[in-house]
């Protein structure tokens, strides 16, 4: 079974503390295998991601809700009646759907949307990796649900928990590459020109 990102372990130093035979206080030191944590993107910059791409998305829905109301809207004034229901539930449905495409579009061709391109952050699965498609379209639709942004003022939200993802810095999915590797037996080189 592969090892995932919350499975990892780093060596750290700690001290015996005791006391020598003429009563000196003495610090013994030994390595210990712990857990390491994820170093997950929180706080301010998942806010930044938040407006970021509220502003994009806001522009979008904005160009698109144009764009139905010239098609629905016309001169005849019996038209503009029957349409009125529609003016109302399409902009609505549009957004939604826009919403979800957006995240899903830039998370699984780009690994990130233009909000996290601008904190250099990625979305990575449990082994570090570009999440599958299922994963990312659950993760883009969760956010459908009423208050879910405000699950991500924790260390994760609810669409990171439930699609099993997390936000990372580019550094941070790097390093978690790297250890995975390490752990499991495949020692990754730091040089790039391996062919050479």
């Amino acid at each position: 079974m592969r090892k995932t990102i919350e499975d990892l372990t780093e060596e750290k130093t700690f001290y015996h503390r005791d006391r020598d035979a003429f009563g000196n206080r003495t610090k013994e030191p030994y390595q210990k295998a712990v857990k390491r944590p994820v170093q997950l993107v929180t706080g301010w910059k998942r806010f930044g991601h938040y407006i970021l791409d509220a502003l994009i998305l806001g522009l979008i829905n904005f160009v698109v809700d144009q764009v139905w109301l010239a098609v629905l809207n016309t001169q005849d004034p019996f038209t503009l009646y029957e349409n009125r229901a529609m003016l109302t539930i399409i902009p609505s449905l549009d957004n939604m759907v826009i919403l979800v495409m957006y995240y899903f579009l830039c998370e699984n061709y780009l690994q990130r949307t233009i909000g996290k391109y601008a904190t250099n952050c990625v979305v990575i699965n449990q082994y570090a990796e570009k999440p599958k498609a299922d994963a990312l379209f659950g993760r883009s639709a969760a956010r459908l649900v009423p208050f879910e942004a405000f699950s991500c003022l924790g260390d994760r939200g609810w669409h990171d928990t439930w699609s099993k993802t997390y936000v990372v810095t580019v550094e941070e999915r790097d390093r978690l590459r790297k250890l995975l590797n390490e752990q499991e037996g495949f020692f990754v080189s730091e040089s790039s020109d391996l062919l050479d």
